[in-house]
C-alpha cells in the first residue's frame, strides 16, 4: 500500500523538489543517447531475466551472474525476498524506508519494529534482539533513509554470521553517495553467505527513477529459489540498456561523487546556521533535520514552503518519528541557496510561533 514518499508532487513549473533524493546532476548524457539509438527495442520483448545486464553487474561487483536478480526498481525486490523465503516474523529497524514493513505484511509475516533511540538514531544490536526463534528476516537500510546513519561492514557481517537462521536484507540504495563505501557495503560477501541479501537501486545515483531498475545480490541457491517467485519481463528493454550504459560511465560516476561530497557539506553548514533547525551530518545525498524551536511542525513547514515553490519531505509519517523532523535532498548550489533562503525567511517571519494548517 502506498504510504507516501518523497517526489510525490505535481511536476509543475517553478517547484523545487527537495523531497526526492535523486542525483542533482541528472542522468549520464550517454543514457539519453543509447535510449534514442535503441528506441526500436520497444518493438520486441526484453530479455526475460536480464541475462546480459546480470553478467555486467556481476563483473562490476566481483560476483557471479547466478547470484544476481534484476528488478523493476529496488522496491520490487524488497517484496520478492519475503514472498519467496516466507519468514514467520521480520524485524525492521525504524525509522526507515516504509516499504520494508509493507513487504513483510504482504507476505503474511508479522512485523516487529525496533525503534532506534531518538537524538542520534544510531543502529545498535542489543543483547537478545534476535532471540525469538520465529524471526526469519531482518531489514536494514545502510545508509539509513531518511536519517543517513551508517552501519559498519564488520557489524553487519558479525550479525549475519552469528544468526545463520535469519536472512538479513541490506538496502544499499544510497551507498554510491557514501565516502569510502567499502567500509560499509557488504555486497561482495552476498554470494558467499546464504543468509545475506543486498539490494541496490540504479536510479537514484544515475538519475533516472522514471525507468525503474535495481538489483539484488545473494547466494546462488537463494537466488534460484527467489527466481521461482519473480514475475517474468518485469524490466523493460530501455531500462536494461540505460543501466549498462550508466554503470560504464566512469566520468559521470567520479563527477557525481566529487560534487556530492562538497555540496552536501556546504548545505549542512548553511542549514546549521538557520535558527531553529538542527541538521544531522549527511552521509548520502540528503540531509535529515530536526526542528529545534517551538511552535513549528514539519507539516506546517512543508505547507508553507510549498506555497513558496519549495517541496521538502515531511518525515512525520515514518515509524519512530514525530512532527519535528523533515528531510531535504542535496541539489545544485543555486537551488540549495534558494532552499536556505526560503527556510530563513519562513522561520524569521513565523518566529517559530504556532501556526494554523490550512
Amino acid at each position: 500500500m502506498f504510504k507516501g514518499h518523497g517526489g510525490n508532487i505535481e511536476h509543475s513549473t517553478g517547484v523545487l523538489d527537495f523531497s526526492a533524493s535523486i542525483n542533482p546532476l541528472g542522468y549520464p548524457e550517454n543514457v539519453r543517447k543509447v535510449i534514442f539509438e535503441n528506441f526500436d527495442d520497444i518493438l520486441h520483448y526484453p530479455e526475460i531475466d536480464c541475462i546480459s545486464l546480470k553478467k555486467y553487474i556481476a563483473q562490476k561487483i566481483g560476483r557471479h551472474s547466478d547470484e544476481i536478480i534484476v528488478g523493476n526498481g529496488s522496491t520490487e525486490l524488497f517484496y520478492l525476498v519475503p514472498r519467496a523465503l516466507k519468514p514467520v516474523k521480520g524485524i525492521v529497524f525504524q525509522p526507515t524506508f516504509s516499504e520494508f514493513a509493507e513487504a513483510l505484511k504482504c507476505s503474511h509475516a508479522k512485523v516487529i519494529n525496533k525503534v532506534l533511540e531518538e537524538e542520534e538514531f544510531r543502529f545498535a544490536c542489543q543483547e537478545g534482539c534476535f532471540d525469538d526463534k520465529e524471526i526469519g528476516m531482518v531489514f536494514l537500510c545502510n545508509p539509513n533513509n531518511p536519517i543517513g546513519q551508517l552501519v559498519e561492514k564488520a557489524v553487519i557481517l558479525s550479525m549475519v554470521r552469528q544468526y545463520p537462521h535469519i536472512t538479513f536484507v541490506i538496502d544499499e540504495a544510497f551507498i554510491d553517495f557514501v565516502e569510502e563505501p567499502e567500509k560499509y557495503s557488504v555486497i561482495r560477501e552476498a554470494g558467499t553467505l546464504r543468509n545475506l541479501v543486498v539490494v541496490r537501486s540504479l536510479t537514484k545515483f544515475y538519475g533516472f527513477p522514471g525507468l525503474r531498475i535495481g538489483y539484488l545480490a545473494a547466494h546462488a541457491d537463494v537466488v534460484k529459489k527467489m527466481t521461482e517467485y519473480k514475475e517474468p519481463w518485469s524490466v523493460n528493454a530501455l531500462a536494461q540498456r540505460a543501466a549498462m550504459t550508466a554503470l560504464d560511465d566512469k566520468e559521470f560516476i567520479a563527477r557525481s561523487r566529487e560534487f556530492m561530497f562538497h555540496e552536501r557539506l556546504w548545505l549542512f553548514h548553511e542549514l546549521s546556521g538557520v535558527h531553529g533547525l538542527s541538521p544531522y551530518k549527511p552521509t548520502a545525498n540528503y540531509i535529515f533535520i530536526r526542528i529545534a524551536g517551538e511552535g513549528m511542525t514539519s507539516l506546517a513547514m512543508r505547507t508553507q514552503l510549498l506555497e513558496r515553490g519549495v517541496a521538502i519531505r515531511d518525515c512525520s509519517n515514518f515509524t519512530g518519528l514525530n512532527d519535528r523532523y523533515f528531510r531535504v535532498a542535496v541539489r545544485t548550489r543555486e537551488e540549495n541557496t534558494m532552499l536556505v533562503s526560503a527556510l530563513k525567511t519562513l522561520l524569521t517571519k513565523q518566529s517559530l510561533r504556532p501556526m494554523e494548517i490550512p
